[in-house]
């Protein structure tokens, strides 16, 4: 049997369907960090946002969502299909993130991260991001729960390090 090709390519409006399914199914209901489509799309068309789709072969893995003001990127979502976990889908999103950042003229990148999301924080803090604060009651699950994020930033200088 033949591995399906990885690959990292620009996520455009024809891919929403696909991305939501990655959000649907990526995001746990009870903690209320799933995006609409509506918000996914409006922020796609937002001069200075971008995405990213993971595929592997002809099925999106995940998906990256970011948008740049000035020198700083904001990592807005990253998602990976539940069966395609643990095989480094989202660390190979986050290096993608990292050099288009870099692409783009960006020094850092930012993004705030559920407080008890330890597979997410893991993954961040592999990947050399520092935590640099923590937004009380930042996240409002469905279940009127409030959870803490906490931000984290990458000094895109350190991969020239």
């Amino acid at each position: 049997m033949v591995n399906p090709v990885f690959s990292i390519l620009p996520a455009e409006d024809r891919h929403l369907e696909a991305m939501m399914a990655v959000m649907d199914a990526g995001f746990e209901p009870r903690y209320g960090e799933a995006w609409s489509a509506v918000q996914l799309a409006a922020t796609l068309a937002m001069p200075g946002c971008w995405g990213t789709l993971a595929m592997l072969g002809t099925q999106v893995a995940g998906f990256s969502l970011c948008r740049q003001a000035g020198p700083e990127v904001e990592l807005l979502l990253i998602a990976v299909m539940p069966d395609l976990r643990r095989q480094g889908v989202a660390a190979r999103l986050l290096r993608a993130v990292q050099a288009e950042a870099v692409a783009r003229g960006a020094s850092e990148v930012f993004l705030e991260v559920r407080e008890d999301n330890r597979a997410a924080r893991r993954l961040y803090e592999a990947a050399q991001f520092a935590a640099v604060g923590r937004r009380p009651d930042y996240y409002f699950g469905k279940d009127g729960s409030r959870r803490a994020a906490i931000t984290m930033r990458f000094a895109l200088s350190q991969l020239q390090d």
